[in-house]
């Protein structure tokens, strides 16, 4: 007992990360998972029982998680409203009626769902994969990567993901720097997706009218996506507007998702007047059955990072890593990596690494703090697109009747080009 005792804190925080892990391979939720490896670490460290729940009264109470969680509930529901009103379909047909090339038509449809999270969400997109190439030889196996990758291309960035939103918070960073800095990701995914999965398509003439494009279209559906487009514009203009003020010597401390989450609900009353949602509508979306547990998770993980700040575990972590000189940028990318690898979805591995990993380069200049929370999220992100348990792989995989093993030799190479541009990237704006 006393051996275990005194083994390094990476040590027990990797034992607790790997337990973690291995019981949400049980089928055990992962808010579960996070619980019960909060209390094993709590007690791993001397810390009495009386300090462990003291603790995590205190991360479930706090302003971070309680504004955490508001603004995810909002996500979920606006996510909710919007599908069973149609509001969705309408974007998706309007489009169609903009183009009708296969390639885009093919790459544009998943991207489209993609900019609102729900579970299993490129199953809603493989229909319309399929009718876009239909003529075209394409295998079952490159149709499921198709829909799968470009699904996912908003996911680095894009406000209306948890994972995002969990991410900003626990880098206590601002909204629109973190979208700054990972945006590129989503040009560098769309050039990697065309130039690996989209080429077959461009010798093949079964498509109708290729590179038609309608101009008079082109209102109906801007005005469709009209919605996204306000939660963007919060961002931006209310980001900004704090910016100039604090330039001007004006200093207003106010929370710095404040804009995304006004932005949210700005979003959530266009919703509902323009399809004539009602109350009970809003109701029914709140208590979906996909809000709660994911509202639980959050908890679990911001429990999780509570006790391992109050343990001391983060900051005996870092005095053991320069002891022994195990290079930061290992932890940094393979941390989040198995993440990804094992729990195969944004938030699961942005809640069971980042609360590790962060402190690890928290003291360092704002620019190459971003540049090192950037390279985190990218690996986490991969691991999670390679992940034999991502939701959207299995349902996309199974609507094709497609070869799991065949739709990876088509996913990876993407996957790979990605991770190695995005790291050439930042290690060159790391040296300016």
């Amino acid at each position: 007992m006393a051996t275990l005792i005194a083994l390094p804190a990476l040590v027990k925080v990797l034992c607790c990360f790997v337990f973690i892990l291995a019981l949400s391979r049980f089928r055990l939720h992962l808010s579960v998972c996070l619980f019960l490896g909060t209390m094993g670490l709590g007690v791993w460290m001397g810390r009495s029982p009386g300090r462990i729940v003291q603790s995590l009264v205190h991360s479930v109470s706090s302003f971070q998680t309680l504004q955490l969680v508001a603004i995810i509930c909002v996500i979920l529901v606006l996510s909710q409203l919007m599908q069973i009103s149609g509001h969705l379909d309408r974007i998706v047909e309007n489009f169609t009626a903009v183009v009708e090339d296969a390639r885009t038509v093919s790459a544009v449809m998943p991207a489209l769902i993609g900019l609102l999270p729900m579970p299993g969400g490129a199953l809603f997109s493989a229909p319309m994969v399929e009718t876009a190439v239909a003529g075209c030889s394409l295998s079952q196996d490159r149709k499921t990567a198709v829909n799968y990758w470009f699904r996912h291309i908003w996911e680095y960035w894009w406000p209306l993901y948890p994972g995002v939103v969990l991410a900003v918070s626990l880098l206590q960073v601002e909204t629109w720097r973190f979208i700054l800095i990972q945006a590129p990701l989503t040009v560098i995914s769309i050039a990697a997706g065309s130039y690996f999965l989209l080429r077959p398509l461009r010798d093949d003439r079964a498509t109708r009218n290729p590179g038609k494009f309608r101009k008079q279209a082109m209102g109906p559906f801007l005005w469709e996506v009209m919605p996204i487009v306000v939660v963007v514009a919060c961002i931006v203009v209310l980001g900004l507007a704090r910016h100039v003020l604090l330039l001007a010597g004006v200093g207003i401390e106010v929370p710095r998702v404040l804009p995304l989450l006004l932005g949210l609900l700005a979003c959530l009353l266009w919703v509902l007047r323009v399809n004539h949602l009602s109350l009970r509508n809003l109701r029914d979306a709140l208590f979906n059955r996909n809000t709660i547990p994911m509202l639980l998770l959050v908890f679990g993980i911001m429990v999780f990072k509570g006790e391992l700040v109050d343990s001391q575990a983060v900051l005996q972590i870092r005095e053991e890593m320069m002891h022994y000189r195990i290079p930061i940028l290992v932890v940094i990318v393979a941390m989040p990596f198995i993440s990804g690898l094992i729990t195969g979805i944004a938030i699961g591995f942005v809640g069971a690494s980042f609360p590790l990993v962060v402190p690890l380069f928290a003291g360092l200049p704002p620019m190459d703090f971003l540049l090192h929370a950037s390279l985190a999220y990218a690996a986490g992100y991969m691991g999670m697109m390679l992940s034999p348990v991502h939701l959207c792989l299995l349902v996309t995989r199974d609507y094709f009747k497609a070869s799991l093993a065949a739709s990876y030799r088509h996913i990876y190479k993407p996957a790979a080009a990605v991770m190695a541009t995005w790291a050439i990237v930042l290690g060159l704006l790391h040296s300016i």
